[in-house]
């Protein structure tokens, strides 16, 4: 029977062809599997007209229209690549290609003439580096690298990462982020490790020829997807197409199906798709649970994106979302002392400052330190870390936090626990207190472990809250698979950093860095790293994280910096910067947020007749359903995307007036504010 895949730029376009269009191509992918050389589908070649003999064309299409289908040389696997109407399908095909690369196996599609037009046109005028990466390789490092032998002389006159930039559109996707690796000062086989993610041997993955289509399903696949039928399709294209529900890069792939025998661990800067791959392993390794009564956990540090989170997996697998939790941090905490009978609840602020003015009257004369620092040493030190003995403290590893003596600990350590009885006394915790006593529930086997845990920020998860994850997950039981983290120390907002292996998390050997942003635009991209300019990121367990190699798939327009004098002025320049995105770009109101929430911003936009909708805690955005400009704090808006962010930064002591005075954490709070941009970026600024 033959099999018709179809190209990711079909789904992205499928609901603007006519309904008839539609529902012809629907039935057509159904007839197809039968019999692709039915008369009723009108499979033709194009002799003459095309460049590769490989293009047919469909024209049982109503209105005009022509499918483009590409047919093997080798094997029944037959590809839906395009639809248009008439003229404008054959001439987008005319003077294409169509072929599974030698090397890699990977579908490429491309124009040699357009690339070299390209070259021709932009490559003199870039400023040329002398021994520019790309220009030493070989025509067979290229070719192992993916590039098609058609554009190998193409690529090796390229001098500048200006030059590789003007002609990356016209790249297949594949070999572009392999030159990009390359470009960066990777080696080839590193650039072939993280940017493809291929693991078979060219001998498994090679066609015979460019048009043998036998093992593309097995092979990396970036742009293809099976159909097996009008109701699948159906199912692919209920509501809006969102692309991370069908297609995955090779890599994500690679580390959705990756087999462990102890904790791993995936990282990568904002839009790189960690989430994505972090659902999809979750799905995998559900379908693969034997035990109808296990159960996967899938925690988050935010309510915010575990409330997404489970939105998302009901439609990526409604068939095993039952068999898999999800739950944020702190919740799953309560879950557990609630199930182990505890029966207190969480102390509000309120209360937690009247337990330390009642330590105060006890300790008025003796503090150490004052205060304020005691009340930081307890949030920051004692409460994260799980400490309920004077020994522990005075080993502790204090990361972050001015020094102190041991006197002083030892003379502070009673301070602690007199607050500690406080709360013992009115039966409440604190957020960290009841994630110790979670973590205590599990170790007396009070709570059962899960099959498979997987966890996201996890660079905001403090070392006791890792402790915990590590007594859930079945680490010490041998099974393989227990534990996977996905985190990023460019986007840690909440905490100091913590080494895991602190906390018996042992992922060495077993961590993996995404490169590649499908989210921002590289000029949003590389605006938001400058943000972080200077500073050193941790790779979570206690290394430096390189970004090397890392990259947008798109560009867009340059970030607009606009420096304001008054609130006002602010305020009004955010209002004309919204206009202008609805009148030239065509943008709806709910795909533009503003951050932070500003009564002025708010009151300025209703003033011009644009409504606003507040994001608020433990609520998901409801997107297209309820129109309105997003506004919300940086906290907020953190795991959420939108086409255009403008970051109402005027305040004269707003960190982005004084990056190199500014905490680290304020600073990483800006730069996942900026990344939750797409395509538009604009920061307001204050004017000396």
């Amino acid at each position: 029977m033959a099999k018709l895949m179809v190209h990711r730029n079909i789904l992205k376009s499928f609901s603007k062809l006519p309904s008839k269009v539609q529902k012809r191509v629907s039935e057509l992918i159904e007839e197809f599997q039968h019999d692709p050389q039915s008369p009723a589908i009108g499979l033709h070649p194009l002799p003459g007209t095309m460049l590769d003999p490989k293009v047919r064309g469909v024209k049982k299409l109503p209105d005009g229209y022509r499918a483009i289908v590409i047919a093997p040389e080798k094997g029944d696997t037959y590809l839906l690549v395009h639809i248009d109407a008439h003229d404008k399908a054959y001439d987008w095909a005319k003077n294409k290609r169509f072929e599974v690369h030698g090397m890699t196996g990977v579908f490429q599609v491309f124009d040699a003439e357009e690339v070299q037009s390209v070259v021709q046109e932009a490559v003199p005028t870039q400023p040329s580096i002398p021994e520019y990466p790309l220009a030493r390789l070989s025509d067979n490092d290229l070719f192992e690298a993916g590039v098609p032998k058609p554009l190998v002389p193409a690529v090796k006159s390229i001098r500048s990462d200006d030059g590789l930039e003007a002609l990356s559109a016209y790249l297949p996707p594949d070999c572009r982020d392999v030159l990009f690796g390359l470009a960066a000062g990777m080696t080839l086989q590193q650039a072939i490790d993280e940017m493809l993610g291929v693991v078979a041997g060219p001998a498994e993955v090679a066609p015979e020829s460019p048009g043998d289509f036998t093992k593309i399903q097995e092979t990396p696949n970036f742009d293809l997807v099976l159909v097996a039928g009008e109701e699948e399709l159906k199912q692919i294209l209920e509501g809006t197409l969102e692309e991370w529900r069908i297609f995955l890069h090779p890599y994500q792939r690679k580390i959705v199906k990756w087999k462990t025998k102890g904790p791993m661990n995936i990282t990568g800067s904002a839009g790189t798709g960690k989430t994505v791959a972090l659902m999809h392993r979750a799905v995998y390794l559900a379908r693969q649970l034997e035990d109808e009564s296990a159960r996967i956990l899938v925690t988050t540090f935010t309510t915010n994106l575990s409330v997404t989170i489970k939105h998302h997996m009901q439609r990526l697998a409604p068939d095993v979302a039952g068999r898999i939790e999800v739950t944020n941090l702190h919740a799953l905490a309560r879950t557990i002392c609630n199930r182990a009978g505890w029966k207190g609840r969480i102390a509000e602020d309120e209360e937690l400052a009247q337990i330390w003015d009642e330590v105060w009257l006890s300790y008025s004369d003796e503090l150490p330190l004052s205060k304020e620092e005691m009340q930081l040493e307890y949030e920051l030190v004692i409460d994260p870390n799980g400490i309920d003995a004077e020994e522990t403290y005075l080993g502790t590893v204090r990361s972050g936090r001015p020094r102190i003596s041991r006197k002083q600990r030892k003379a502070a350590w009673p301070v602690f626990r007199a607050f500690q009885r406080g709360l013992k006394k009115r039966n409440l915790l604190t957020f960290e207190g009841a994630i110790h006593e979670a973590r205590l529930a599990v170790l007396q086997g009070n709570f059962a472990r899960y099959a498979h845990v997987l966890v996201d920020e996890v660079q905001d998860f403090s070392l006791e809250a890792l402790r915990l994850i590590r007594a859930i997950s079945p680490i010490d039981e041998g099974t393989p698979d227990p534990l996977c983290t996905v985190g990023d120390g460019h986007q840690r907002i909440y905490r100091t950093k913590i080494p895991m292996s602190r906390a018996g998390i042992d992922i060495r050997g077993r961590s993996r860095r995404l490169k590649i942003n499908y989210r921002t635009s590289e000029q949003i991209r590389k605006f938001a790293q400058g943000i972080l300019k200077g500073l050193e990121i941790d790779d979570l367990d206690g290394g430096i994280v390189t970004t090397v190699g890392d990259h947008s798939v798109f560009k867009g327009p340059e970030p607009m910096v606009e420096k304001c004098k008054t609130e006002k002025a602010e305020a009004e320049a955010i209002v004309a910067w919204v206009q202008m995105l609805m009148a030239d770009y065509g943008l709806a109101t709910h795909e533009i947020c503003v951050t932070p929430r500003k009564p002025k911003i708010v009151t300025a936009l209703s003033s011009a007749g644009i409504a606003t909708f507040e994001l608020k805690p433990r609520e998901e955005d409801p997107g297209s359903d309820e129109a309105g400009i997003r506004v919300g704090t940086m906290k907020r808006i953190k795991g959420l995307e939108f086409r255009a962010v403008a970051m109402a930064c005027a305040q004269k002591d707003d960190p982005m007036n004084q990056l190199d005075q500014a905490e680290i954490r304020h600073r990483c709070e800006r730069y996942v504010a900026a990344t939750r941009a797409r395509e538009h970026l604009l920061v307001t600024t204050r004017s000396t």
